[in-house]
């Protein structure tokens, strides 16, 4: 290595390359290695296909502090393949990207987190369309290297490419190389210049010497791949500023519900929650008149590299409640009222995306319930209510059961060329 070289040490690099039935691996002198993910997940998972070999290199990197210490940046760019919901691969690969860092800084602590930068890049279009080209297996390959070139938006180019001979070239697509597009991340790491030991090199690279030029420390290092060797300079994430809720249980018989759920970093929120049916039905013989409310602090669950996976509000949490209000409640000629109920406890719940901005979720409560109530009789039909008796009641048990439908209100927050 030269000692008078501006920049450049060591480039390491995961990436997503392949050809059909093939996989491109290499050593620690600057091919590059890959590092998959399983469909569907942003997960690093060592036990998927050649993942735990990468992932080795990276120990033989990372666990030497002294190494550690000259990385100047690392800069994670992950991929989903051109198959599903573009959306929805635009957030996977920000999550697969969340999770390569999330690895590193909970493996490597002695590593220095603001140097490592996420980097999602979406769809890997260009190189499908490369490894289509190297195929010369795929039925109707011709036609399906017009449809890739002549339709730019990309959710029409999927349903032609579906249709197609009637799926046949899709699912050769599908099965043989999508794999290897999906599931997979980018990771460059750069080292200082100046004194790495030889001997470590030497240890690393096995058999090769690692030699990199000063010029070419300027241009970078060159590999075939559709990815830009331009990182971009900012990228953008939707994070729910709060939730707007309401509990379908209580809809569906008709009684008016309304919560606000404000999420407080990954881990913890505060839910809000408000209920207000006041209905006389039948010339006051059914009477159904609540004023509730109450708080509740929840604790998302799960690992810290979980939670930097999963979106904000996903995933099972516990809870501590307490609300209470009012109320009156007569089914013909008997009623009860309550001028005070106050009721709390612990709840546990899960909640999932369903769409881009709307979630479901599952909660129950298990606490205790007092009320004071006045016991009544209605006479001179219903116009008169007649007191019967007084008392305190007390429950503890079941306090709550939801079924709640999620809204999020989302904003942007600028990533990448700020971190």
């Amino acid at each position: 290595m030269r000692r008078g070289a501006v920049c450049c040490g060591l480039l390491f690099i995961l990436l997503s390359y392949g050809y059909a039935g093939q996989r491109t691996e290499t050593d620690i002198s600057g091919r590059p290695f890959m590092l998959y993910f399983r469909f569907d997940k942003a997960i690093v998972d060592s036990g998927y296909l050649d993942n735990g070999r990468t992932l080795h290199h990276l120990e033989e990197i990372l666990a030497d502090c002294r190494l550690c210490e000259r990385i100047d940046s690392i800069n994670i760019l992950s991929f989903a393949s051109p198959d599903g919901d573009h959306s929805y691969n635009e957030r996977l690969t920000h999550r697969r990207s969340i999770a390569v860092k999330g690895y590193l800084v909970w493996k490597y602590p002695h590593l220095d987190q603001y140097r490592i930068h996420s980097r999602p890049q979406g769809e890997n279009w260009r190189e499908l369309r490369r490894m289509i080209v190297a195929d010369e297996h795929l039925p109707n390959r011709e036609e399906v290297l017009q449809i890739l070139d002549r339709h730019k938006d990309t959710e029409n180019c999927k349903i032609l490419l579906k249709k197609l001979n009637g799926g046949i070239p899709y699912s050769y697509i599908h099965n043989r190389m999508l794999r290897y597009l999906r599931n997979a991340a980018i990771c460059m790491i750069w080292i200082k210049p100046d004194s790495m030991p030889t001997n470590k090199v030497a240890k690393i690279s096995r058999q090769r010497q690692l030699h990199v030029s000063a010029e070419g420390c300027k241009t970078g290092y060159e590999y075939r791949t559709p990815y830009p060797q331009k990182l971009p300079e900012a990228t953008f994430h939707r994070h729910p500023l709060f939730a707007l809720k309401t509990n379908m249980l209580f809809d569906a018989i008709l009684i008016p519900n309304i919560e606000i759920e404000v999420p407080i970093g990954k881990r913890w929120s505060v839910n809000g929650e408000y209920m207000f049916p006041w209905w006389l039905l039948k010339s006051n013989r059914y009477c159904l008149e609540i004023l509730s409310g109450g708080l509740e602090g929840r604790y998302w669950l799960g690992s810290t590299q979980s939670r930097e996976q999963r979106e904000v509000l996903t995933g099972h949490f516990v809870g501590l409640y307490a609300g209470g209000g009012e109320y009156d409640l007569q089914w013909k000629e008997g009623g009860y009222q309550g001028e005070f109920f106050i009721a709390a406890g612990f709840s546990y719940g899960w909640a999932t995306r369903i769409t881009r901005n709307l979630h479901l979720e599952f909660n129950i409560g298990i606490g205790l319930l007092r009320t004071n109530y006045r016991h009544y009789h209605a006479q001179d039909n219903y116009r008169t209510l007649m007191w019967q008796e007084n008392g305190n009641y007390t429950w503890f048990g079941p306090t709550k059961a939801k079924i709640s439908l999620v809204w999020l209100l989302n904003c942007k927050i600028k990533k990448g060329g700020v971190e």
